[in-house]
């Protein structure tokens, strides 16, 4: 039986992944307009492949964006420097695809899963939500889909909320300080002067708050909730515990040690390592006592379904590069230095003005309008000098309201997965079960920037 043939679409993408590497170290003019012309016909391929949504979503961003370009007189420079600069979350993307094959076919966290989903009622919640939090921070969405086997639809519809809350707020509070998701990628491009080691501690500080702080709110509004007569805790062995603790840390410490002694963005490092270390991992689950044959048959197989697979990523390439010609286009008609004074008539208080931030983040998303759309928006045309506060004070605000906004949005990643997971509406998750909690924390996050920004005065 022969293997399907790759199709073209993914040999575009792969193409536009390799141009974001070599663009690291080879000074050519001609990677930029290389790179845009094959992001567009990888767009044109792919567009009627994708589901309605992003479809319209994707459309009406680029439009905007080349409307507010064309009416600001820098058409074409705006649209080459949106699409180049989309390059940086495809390649993103792509690192991430490589990771997700072999995060699902590895025993030892497949015996982690176990030991999260074994846990007892009384607390189920935090080790789901802790559980998620560690593996998701590594291995992305591919973590969020190892835990998500706890949800059964023929759970009492109490529990159920419960659990698909835990797994959601553990998932999206790691976006808060994990080099691996988008949501850092995308506030490290907007603040171009920020660092990750910057944001990163407090981040995981707000990450830790909100998990706990979700515990504990679940605590008191169910402390008689259903119990689902679950038998008794799975523990992990040794051997699976060093291969669990092997896998995740040598990952992150690989990116991170490029990423800090290379001093090279978080997605070219991911771009580096993730290919390798993927082929490498999945050589090393080969079934039996394998041979260099066998590995290698591995290996290419992962490649196949990798390769592939990239066509799959359409939705995710029409938002964000919608995304960025909106954001770039949007700020040849807004100059930041027009803002300033703006902002210094009406709204003279800085703690205001990050208050306004966070939560208006969260307002947007909850309409649908993605964090990555608002927060591109923010960095072009509202950096730091314009709202008065540190660049890292900001990074943090915002990565720290970002996971929470994709909890009240009916269109993240997050929820639309969880929901076909859970057979609930994403309107339901989004709207009804999520905004109370959301609220107190994204209130607890603002609290938490403005005491950060008057600790540096």
């Amino acid at each position: 039986m022969t293997s399907p043939k790759i199709p073209l679409s993914a040999w575009i993408y792969l193409s536009i992944a390799a141009l974001a590497l070599i663009d690291v170290g080879v000074d050519w003019a001609g990677i930029v307009p290389l790179a845009a012309g094959l992001t567009v016909l990888f767009l044109v391929l792919e567009i009627f492949n994708a589901p309605v949504t992003p479809r319209i979503i994707g459309v009406l961003l680029i439009g905007a964006g080349l409307a507010a370009a064309a009416y600001g007189g820098q058409l074409e420079v705006a649209a080459l420097d949106g699409l180049s600069r989309s390059k940086t979350f495809l390649l993103l993307f792509f690192a991430v695809a490589w990771l997700q094959i072999p995060a699902r076919e590895s025993p030892a966290l497949q015996a982690a899963r176990q030991v999260i989903t074994s846990q007892p009622p009384g607390r189920r919640f935090l080790f789901a939500a802790l559980g998620v939090h560690t593996l998701g921070s590594v291995l992305n969405l591919a973590g969020l889909s190892l835990v998500a086997t706890m949800i059964d639809r023929r759970l009492a519809p109490d529990l159920l909320k419960r659990l698909t809350t835990a797994l959601m707020l553990g998932f999206t509070s790691a976006s808060s300080w994990s080099p691996f998701y988008v949501s850092m990628v995308v506030v490290l491009t907007a603040l171009p002067t920020l660092q990750w080691i910057e944001v990163a501690p407090f981040g995981f500080l707000f990450a830790m708050m909100g998990v706990f702080g979700g515990f504990l709110y679940d605590r008191v509004l169910h402390r008689r909730g259903a119990v689902d007569g679950a038998g008794g805790p799975v523990r992990l062995s040794s051997q699976d515990k060093i291969r669990v603790i092997g896998v995740l840390g040598s990952l992150a410490v690989l990116v991170v040690g490029i990423v800090e002694m290379a001093q090279i963005s978080i997605p070219v490092a991911l771009g580096l390592v993730a290919p390798p270390f993927a082929l490498i991992w999945t050589a090393s689950m080969a079934p039996g006592r394998p041979t260099l044959t066998t590995r290698a048959t591995h290996m290419r197989g992962l490649v196949r379904q990798v390769v592939g697979g990239l066509p799959a990523l359409r939705n995710e390439v029409l938002v964000f590069v919608g995304a960025t010609v909106f954001g770039v286009g949007v700020s040849t008609l807004i100059p930041a230095e027009n803002l300033g004074p703006l902002l210094d008539m009406w709204l003279p208080s800085i703690d205001l003005r990050l208050v306004i931030l966070t939560f208006g983040v969260a307002a947007l998303s909850m309409i649908g309008l993605h964090p990555v759309i608002v927060v591109i928006l923010i960095g072009e045309v509202l950096p730091p000098e314009v709202l008065g506060a540190p660049d890292w004070v900001i990074g943090v605000a915002l990565l720290g309201v970002w996971g929470l906004s994709t909890m009240i949005s009916p269109y993240s990643a997050t929820t639309l997965y969880l929901a076909r997971v859970s057979g609930v509406s994403a309107y339901t998750m989004a709207w009804r079960w999520n905004p109370p909690f959301v609220f107190i924390a994204i209130s607890m996050i603002s609290l938490g920037a403005i005491v950060l920004r008057h600790s540096t005065l």
